[in-house]
């Protein structure tokens, strides 16, 4: 098979595949934190250990030395080869990390033992629909239940990609799942959000074409106060929202784990209080008063920590 890349020391172990690679030499990625982190649902490995998933209209296939995230990255897209500049997008690989590092270990150097566990961590630039749809199922539901009920929904109402290994799903449009079955969506596993997601897949067919998309060009506050608009989109879910799919990179989103960690290492006078929304404000300008416009990469370190100490 003829492959792009050249061997080289950080290379190890490359995977047989029925296609070529493509190769971007030591992007500092930690791929599979990247994935694991709790902030996408449909990326899944096979025997040879690497990753598919679909972005979009297109699948993407990536594979890293899973002991090295200095590695480079392999690559390639389905069925148009070769998307170089998707897949740097997708992956966010313009975000300098080294300088975010320096920034939050002179402001907070607690941050010292994840940055080394999770080095090359970085939030990805999803597509904004199934963003929305996939947080949507996440409230108080396990990550097992989330994968299982977003990768159902794609199969059932997706567009297939034929890739050389299988077949992989786009996101459904909007115009898809209005018209999904109730009933079918229950037997997935999203049980009483079934008929939330109906209902917002036609509030949202019936908007501007691209809205959802649109609110990556206006502020964090007023793309947060049109979600929220939404049925069923509170602060949390709006914020989530934002940081993984609409380039608000300081977006905070408060859950239980972001709660403790914020009254164990920032906040020990709100042990005790209710998450109000003023109290969700302190919060949220905590965070970002420490660590500024990326607050949001910062706190996804400290939240798979926080996951994995669990």
């Amino acid at each position: 098979m003829r492959r792009r890349v050249e061997k080289s020391t950080n290379v190890r172990d490359i995977p047989e595949a029925e296609f070529d690679w493509n190769e971007i030499p030591s992007p500092l990625l930690n791929l599979n934190a990247t994935l694991r982190s709790g902030q996408c649902f449909r990326w899944r490995q096979d025997t040879c250990h690497i990753w598919w998933g679909t972005v979009e209209k297109t699948a993407i296939a990536l594979w890293q030395d899973p002991y090295n995230p200095n590695a480079s990255l392999l690559w390639q897209t389905f069925p148009e080869l070769n998307r170089g500049a998707f897949v740097r997008d997708y992956l966010r690989l313009n975000v300098d990390l080294e300088a975010l590092y320096s920034d939050w270990i002179a402001t907070e150097p607690r941050m010292t033992e994840v940055i080394e566990k999770y080095k090359g961590l970085r939030i990805l630039r999803q597509p904004p629909e199934e963003c929305f749809f996939a947080f949507l199922c996440a409230s108080c539901n396990t990550v097992v239940k989330i994968e299982r009920s977003v990768f159902r929904l794609s199969e059932r109402y997706g567009e297939p990609i034929e890739v050389p290994r299988g077949v992989c799903f786009a996101f459904p449009t909007m115009e898809a799942l209005a018209e999904a079955e109730e009933q079918a969506l229950r037997a997935d596993l999203w049980g009483y959000r079934a008929p939330r997601v109906i209902a917002l897949a036609k509030e949202l067919s019936g908007r501007p074409k691209g809205w959802l998309r649109g609110l990556r060009e206006v502020e964090h506050s007023a793309a947060r106060a049109e979600l929220v608009q939404l049925y069923g989109i509170g602060s949390k879910l709006a914020d989530c929202i934002c940081l993984f799919c609409l380039d608000k990179d300081s977006a905070t989103p408060v859950d239980t784990h972001i709660w403790q960690l914020t009254c164990r290492l920032f906040r020990p006078d709100l042990v005790g209080k209710s998450l109000t929304p003023r109290v969700y404000s302190e919060i949220e300008q905590e965070w970002q008063g420490r660590f500024g416009d990326y607050a949001g990469w910062a706190q996804q370190y400290l939240f798979l920590g926080e996951l994995d100490h669990h």
